[in-house]
Parts: C-alpha cells; structure tokens; sequence
C-alpha cells in the first residue's frame, strides 16, 4: 500500500552542500581543530535511570515544546559513536522545520558516550534492542506525557482527544541500525510509524566483519589531546566533515589520569562475539516490519540480493548519497536531514 511513497523520487542533490573535500586534511591548518560543546546543536541534555535498573542513559534533546500532534524522531548511533554523530542534522532540521511539529531525541548506547549501565560490556543485540523499546516507551509516556499534562499554561489537561501522541520514527546508523530493525521487528516500541536505516545491509555488514578486528587494530589507541583525535579522524578519513568531527570526536574518548592520555570509551575491540548476530536476519527482519521504510545508503554496491529485489518491488524507499563515506549523516548533514525532513512531508 506504500509503494507509491517509496517509488517517488526526492528532489536532487545539490553536490556544492556536501562537504567532501579529496583531501580534506591538507586544506585544514592546526587551529582547525578545536571542539565544540554539544549545546550548539541541541536543546538539552538529561539522565533518564530506567526505573527497576542501575542502567542511566544519556539523552540529548530539541524541540522540546512538541509534544503532540507530531512527530518523534529517535537516533541511534553507530559503534564506536555517540549520540553527538548526530548533532549537525538534527540541527538543521530544527531549523527547516518550519512547522515546528518534529521533536527529536538521541541517546548514547550502552558502552557509549556518558550512558552509564549494570554492564557496559554486553553489548548483545538482546540487551540493546531491550535498551531501546524500553527507554522510548519510557520517554513517551514519562517524559513527553508528563510534559502534556504540565504544560504551565495554568491549564488543566481536558483531555482533549483530538491531540494526537507523537507518531514514532526510529533512526539508526551501522550498529545503530541494526537496533532499530531489529527493535522494530519485536513490536515493542509503541506508536512506532518509521524506520529509517542509514549504510547498514545485512550481506555486505556481514562479510566485512572478517576485517574488522584489523581495522580496529590499526587506530590509535591513545591521543595526547582531544585535537589530535579530530585530526586523525580527518587524516583517516574516518569523518570528511570538520564541523561535525569537532562536536563527534572529543564525546567519543576520555581523559585517563593515569597516563593523561585520551582512550576510546566504547571497547568494540571486546565485543566481536556479538557482532554476527548483530547483523543476522537484518534484511528480513527490515522488510517484515510494519512500519513505513527508507534505507540511506552511500552507494548501490552495499545492497545484498534479497534488498535489491525488494527495492525493485517497491518494498521500501532507497536514497543513495554517493560521495559520502560510512558515517553519512556526518559527512553530509544537510542532504541527510532534508532526505528525513522530506520523508515526513511524505507521510501527510
């Protein structure tokens, strides 16, 4: 019943707004690197403690004003990422969102960022997808209900029920991603109504799993200061956008006292015995969902088999951004958020 929304096309790519630069890291000087605080692209920040559990989740906010007649996009970031890989699109579409009926929330993985658990190690795609629907069940009904019923207006609540709860659309990138499939595959998440999927396919997730091991071994384990860290992420290659490297990196690593190094917070190196189940069953998992589906990717070759004759069906939408590298919504923030922005518009 969807296949006129996933057929249609978005406008084209102006290539001038991606900020892909061949050697981005010969054209920056070392006062390019410096960091940027959180609060320039977002509203808030809190600690959500999931009620029964010592598991405190780190949650950054905008729009907070909207709390019905709307819509709740939820981010989920990549491994080794924060919610903070998000900041520049959440950002712009804080800005173009001209009607002012999109609340957005990102929150920092177990083993992420400043999310503090029972156990930062398991990162079991179990654990993590029971991370998810509950803490969303838990901000709908907590948080944005409590909102709805103080509003300050001195007002009590009529119940009116013309207003409608925020509609639910679910955003994940890489291991992010498969969160979000596989969340929404449980049914757990309520009110869920999209599922957006950024550079994450089961066939191609899953035969590069062999080489991560040496990947991760390649990258430094330390930095002497947070200005290094962003560097190298340039230099590598890692983000092809200095902007968002300044607000991403510097959440990604923290100071140890004892050898006054900066190291990486999340281990991905100790969690390879879960990356298979990660990504298994993704692709059948994505197109069961009843929610309605968008899949960014970079480019056409990260399709497996059983998407590509699903996308040929009309199954899902496909949005390909082929100068980006893995961390799209890095990389190319604006074409991300106005893809997401434009996947709204659609479902009016």
């Amino acid at each position: 019943m969807f296949r006129g929304i996933y057929k249609g096309s978005l406008p084209p790519i102006d290539p001038s707004s991606i900020h892909h630069v061949e050697n981005l890291a010969d054209q920056l000087q070392d006062k390019d690197y410096y960091s940027v605080e959180w609060n320039k692209y977002f509203d808030q920040s809190r600690d959500i403690t999931l009620p029964g559990t010592e598991n405190t989740f780190r949650i950054y906010e905008s729009n907070v004003d909207v709390v019905n007649d709307g819509y709740l996009f939820v981010f989920l970031h990549g491994g080794g990422y924060t919610s903070l890989s998000w900041s520049l699109v959440v950002d712009r579409i804080k800005k173009q969102n001209f009607d002012k009926n999109v609340r957005m929330m990102c929150y920092d993985c177990r083993g992420h960022g400043e999310t503090k658990t029972s156990d930062d190690s398991n990162l079991s795609i179990e654990t993590m997808v029971d991370d998810c629907a509950t803490l969303i069940n838990y901000y709908q009904d907590q948080i944005i209900g409590d909102c709805n019923t103080n509003k300050g207006d001195g007002k009590e609540d009529d119940g009116d029920e013309t207003k409608e709860r925020l509609k639910v659309i679910i955003v994940g990138h890489s291991m992010g991603g498969a969160v979000v499939i596989k969340t929404s595959y449980t049914n757990k998440i309520n009110n869920l109504f999209g599922l957006i999927v950024i550079d994450v396919v089961e066939g191609t997730a899953l035969l590069a799993l062999s080489s991560m091991k040496s990947i991760l071994a390649k990258r430094p384990k330390s930095f002497d200061s947070i200005k290094d860290a962003i560097k190298w992420s340039i230099s590598s290659n890692i983000v092809k956008n200095i902007e968002s490297a300044r607000v991403s990196v510097p959440s990604q690593i923290k100071l140890n006292p004892e050898d006054g190094k900066y190291h990486w917070i999340a281990h991905l190196e100790k969690t390879d015995k879960y990356w298979n189940d990660w990504f298994l069953g993704l692709s059948k998992e994505f197109l069961s969902s009843r929610a309605l589906k968008l899949l960014i990717l970079a480019g056409t070759d990260r399709l497996d088999r059983e998407l590509t004759i699903a996308q040929m069906q009309g199954k899902f939408q496909l949005i390909l951004l082929p100068l980006c590298g893995h961390v799209i919504q890095e990389d190319d923030p604006k074409s991300t958020s106005d893809t997401l922005i434009e996947f709204i518009k659609r479902l009016k």
